[in-house]
């Protein structure tokens, strides 16, 4: 009992070492992209590319580590999503130093590899999470993912700094760093979450789609990453192309928009315990498209050291805003899954909308790119992601009512179990 305590002590702790890594080594190429485009003379497509297509397995595989997870138990899944996580940074160092031909190649399977991992890690992460603390859910996903945040913000910084003093040294620092959490995850694996029966056996897919509630979250994850996805893959090329910013600068930028997005996390979390989540939602999606809107106005007007400041100001009020509408819709995945078909399928419920989430990590890279490449201009291809924004909102206010019902049916029902 007192080594299960133990345990069980370690298990938040690893979870969020977990989530650390992971969001450090996805960061961690974003200040470098410029020097990779320069190095192997990549259009911004290409370079927008490789930021994309670290979520083609999440979006493809998302289903499939929710049943894995399930069926092996977070604990194990984590541990294995770690080691496969070492190895993509390595892959960076042999690609960057064209070790081997066809250098974007390598660069590209290092990034499905490690989005690959990085979804099992997400997906077992939160069913651990939703599992340990059922009616604290919100706050603890909050924290978790303030600590991917923070992992975000550190790597951009790591990364760009590492990279343009050391070299392709910065790999191997992330290697050792994302093996850095194995023994913690090893030690409290058990506790963290083993192998679980479903409630009602095998779900099917179906239900994330015939749900009204599953399908309207889903949508809406989609257009949250959409934005996201495309500010972390443009927003650098931005800096680099117009403002001139190496990569540590870029990596400066992107500190001061993932440190708020932390903080963001960690007050809307307890925030929608207490308050319901729609009404958060429905701030947060204002200040979204208006964030939006004035990146591409001040970045279209402003030069030098004003569009600087403008734009960290902006992005910095953009991703406070942004962790209003995500926080509250992971609430919403955990609370929507149980009533369409009980406990025993935590790991598929996130899973599924892993794929929400890498459909729009996906599309955001695949529309900045290319619309820089025919218009010429930054600010206009990052200012019109107000307009998906715009969107999500109108869909959270039309659909508050349902969206608000079954949340607090779910809660109620948990602490009358309690």
């Amino acid at each position: 009992m007192k080594n299960q305590q133990r345990r069980m002590a370690f298990a938040f702790p690893a979870l969020i070492m977990a989530l650390f890594v992971d969001y450090l080594g996805y960061a961690f190429i974003v200040p470098i992209l410029p020097a990779w485009q320069h190095q192997f003379g990549f259009s911004a497509t290409q370079a927008t590319l490789l930021v994309s297509i670290w979520a083609v397995p999440m979006f493809l595989l998302g289903p499939l580590t929710g049943r894995l997870t399930d069926k092996i138990g977070c604990g194990k899944t984590i541990l294995l999503s770690l080691i496969l996580l070492s190895i993509s940074a390595l892959m960076y160092l042999v690609a960057t130093e064209e070790l081997l031909p066809q250098a974007f190649l390598i660069l590209a399977g290092a990034r499905l590899l490690h989005g690959a991992s990085g979804a099992a890690v997400m997906t077992a992460c939160l069913a651990s999470a939703s599992q340990l603390w059922p009616n604290k859910f919100g706050e603890q996903a909050g924290k978790l993912i303030a600590m991917a945040a923070i992992g975000g913000l550190l790597g951009p910084v790591l990364g760009g700094v590492l990279f343009q003093y050391f070299g392709s040294v910065a790999f191997v620092v992330l290697s050792i760093a994302t093996l850095s959490a194995v023994p913690v995850v090893w030690y409290s694996s058990s506790v963290i979450g083993d192998a679980s029966e479903p409630a009602q056996g095998n779900v099917s897919l179906k239900v994330f789609i015939t749900n009204p509630v599953l399908l309207r979250v889903g949508i809406l994850i989609g257009i949250t990453t959409l934005a996201t996805g495309a500010l972390e893959a443009g927003g650098p090329l931005f800096l680099n192309d117009e403002l001139g910013l190496k990569p540590a600068a870029i990596g400066g930028v992107l500190l001061v928009m993932v440190f708020t997005q932390g903080i963001g996390s960690l007050f809307w979390g307890k925030l929608v315990d207490k308050n319901g989540p729609t009404r958060y939602m429905l701030m947060g999606w204002v200040v979204v498209t208006i964030s939006l809107a004035m990146v591409g106005v001040l970045g279209h007007q402003l030069t030098g050291k004003q569009a600087i400041i403008a734009m960290i100001l902006m992005l910095g009020i953009y991703q406070f805003s942004i962790a209003a509408t995500q926080i509250p819709m992971l609430t919403m995945i955990d609370a929507a899954a149980n009533q369409a078909y009980g406990s025993g399928n935590p790991g598929l419920a996130f899973g599924a909308f892993g794929t929400a989430w890498a459909a729009g990590t996906i599309v955001g890279p695949l529309i900045v790119g290319p619309v820089y490449d025919l218009s010429g201009s930054w600010p206009l291809s990052l200012g019109l992601l107000c307009v998906p924004a715009l969107f999500g909102f109108i869909v959270t206010f039309r659909n508050q009512d349902i969206l608000n019902e079954c949340y607090n049916t779910e809660m109620n029902t948990r602490i009358e179990l309690e």
